[in-house]
């Protein structure tokens, strides 16, 4: 089927089921979707969908039926494979280098069953933020645009890929509603969008052929008009700018286009050069860090990580406080209920642990850029400059290690209990900082690995390893039954594999990272370089470069941190 003909016939039945009445799910008596009893939050029982099995799925499009109840879950990760394949995306026939490919397959079986922090998939963030639902205010929005099939995709979906394991869905949703109210009188924000939407939809229906990039060339046309402009203080061209950069890079990244996108990426940070850096408000701060994070996957795959370069001017210039997402929410200020409480609370636990990741990245990107496909090596000269930095690198990490969240060593002991906070949040906080932690450690191996490759791990970075091996098991020993680790442990397990000499870790690594395909689209991929990786190893007594066994197996390069 064309794909345009068939994505008129999915909106066509999107609209049908929204107006349907909603099948009722019981809920769990204990707080629950943002600490609401469910009391208060059970709407009347509804009649159920005439099949009998409402998880009944739309195949062309990888839509599951939750969508039709709760909009959050659109399952990007299907957008990235072959119709009907059940294994893992192959390359080059279905490429996705520079590109780790998150889903929310969670949310096929969570409208089946009552959520539980057993079955598999279960997010708790989503929980204890409160998980958005497919009301009116989606269905008022897409009103705005129904001649439009591209923009109506957009504003069904969830969050996109790049932003599941960093921002709860109900920041999402307020910066969702802002830029769709940008979309109502920007050509080129609704450009972005559109071809954002047309991208993911060609490569799910297999019509690549049919794809014409007519709205990126128009949005990138009318980003590059202003590449002139200074836009020192805040003004909705600015705005509109960051948006459409932040889908340009993103459509870059997925394409495969990494000379367009780093060409974009340097735009977006030019814009926050010269822009007074009180003068920019939540929303585009917001922006400023997901196009961020957008650099710290195109570093990984040759980008220049401008952003990743200014650790303290990006995240304290950029840094939104909650009270900004109330005055940018459609509701305006926070309403005095258990939901926006508990959702203040996770805020103010939670974003201490999100700085320090994203600083983590930042290391990361640096890290990469002293690695021989950023840079000259072999040399004496070569070497030195890069222990060098090294050098600086590990001091960084020591400093950013002290200042690491006071919450972070209770959350990571296990310490947080249902006796301080609500059970779904203690467990989401303990699991989130626990992958955060990782993630820092997963730095120092990195490091011993770019700039001290052909000599003996330093303590730290033996401890590193014995770290990432303990907060792993610990993550694994408190999923529920079927559930997998979280994407951001995809770096972390890596590195701890690439070091790992116990043949049984090894295969518990790569076990675990098999299981994560669920959750990462690339994830059985790293696992199968992985495993190619430690044979060559082996073989040669000696470390291998990891992108290399990538270009040697795979042909291709794609980003993991």
């Amino acid at each position: 089927m064309h794909p345009r003909a068939a994505l008129t016939a999915m909106v066509s039945q999107w609209n049908t089921i929204a107006r349907a009445p909603r099948p009722h799910h019981p809920r769990r008596v204990h707080r629950d979707t943002g600490g609401r009893r469910a009391s208060q939050i059970d709407p009347p029982a509804r009649p159920t969908l005439p099949s009998g099995n409402h998880l009944g799925t739309l195949t062309d499009w990888g839509l599951a039926a939750p969508l039709f109840e709760d909009f959050q879950y659109f399952d990007y990760d299907y957008l990235m494979r072959d119709s009907g394949s059940q294994g893992p995306p192959q390359i080059p026939s279905d490429p996705i280098p520079g590109m780790l490919i998150d889903t929310v397959e969670s949310s096929t079986s969570e409208s089946a069953r009552p959520p539980s922090q057993d079955a598999p998939g279960y997010n708790s963030i989503d929980i204890v933020t409160g998980s958005p639902r497919r009301d009116s205010r989606a269905q008022e929005e897409a009103s705005h645009f129904q001649n439009d099939e591209l923009m109506q995709f957009f504003i069904l979906s969830a969050r996109p890929p790049i932003l599941e394991d960093v921002e709860a869905s109900k920041k999402w949703l307020v910066i969702r509603h802002a830029i769709i109210s940008m979309a109502r009188t920007s050509v080129m924000v609704r450009d972005a969008i559109c071809a954002f939407s047309a991208l993911l939809i060609a490569k799910k229906s297999n019509g690549i052929s049919f794809y014409t990039d007519t709205h990126y060339q128009n949005a990138l046309e009318a980003v590059a008009a202003l590449d002139g402009v200074a836009m020192a203080d805040y003004s909705h061209d600015r705005a509109h700018v960051l948006v459409t950069l932040f889908f340009l890079c993103y459509i870059d990244i997925l394409g495969v286009k990494m000379e367009a996108a780093h060409l974009n990426l340097k735009r977006a940070y030019v814009v926050f050069q010269r822009g007074q850096k009180t003068s920019f408000s939540a929303v585009e701060r917001q922006l400023l860090l997901w196009i961020r994070l957008l650099d710290g996957r195109a570093v990984s795959a040759g980008g220049e990580g401008m952003f990743l370069a200014d650790n303290e001017g990006i995240l304290t210039q950029s840094s939104p406080s909650c009270n900004e997402y109330a005055m940018a929410s459609p509701e305006g200020s926070y309403a005095n209920d258990d939901e926006s409480v508990e959702d203040a609370l996770f805020q103010a636990l939670y974003q201490p642990g999100l700085e320090f990741f994203q600083k983590v990245q930042g290391f990361s990107g640096q890290i990469s850029k002293i690695d021989p496909w950023h840079r000259s090596r072999g040399t004496v000269e070569d070497e030195i400059e890069v222990v060098n930095i090294g050098v600086t690198i590990a001091t960084g990490l020591r400093t950013l290690y002290s200042h690491r969240p006071g919450l972070m060593d209770l959350a990571v002991a296990g310490k947080l209990t249902a006796a301080h906070l609500s059970e779904n949040l203690a467990s989401s906080i303990t699991r989130t900082f626990r992958t955060y932690l990782s993630n820092f450690y997963a730095c120092r191996v990195h490091l011993h690995r770019v700039a001290y490759k052909t000599l003996p791990l330093t303590e730290e970075a033996e401890d590193a390893l014995r770290q990432i091996r303990t907060l792993a098991h610990q993550i694994v020993a408190d999923l529920g039954h079927g559930d997998n680790l979280p994407v951001t442990m995809l770096w972390p397990l890596l590195m701890l594999g690439a070091e790992e000499a116990d043949l049984d870790e090894r295969v518990w690594i790569r076990e675990q990272l098999s299981q994560m395909e669920k959750v990462a689209g690339n994830a059985r991929l790293v696992s199968k370089v992985l495993e190619e990786l430690q044979s060559r190893q082996d073989a040669a007594k000696a470390r291998v470069d990891i992108r290399s066994v990538q270009q040697s197996v795979f042909n291709a390069s794609f980003a993991i941190v």
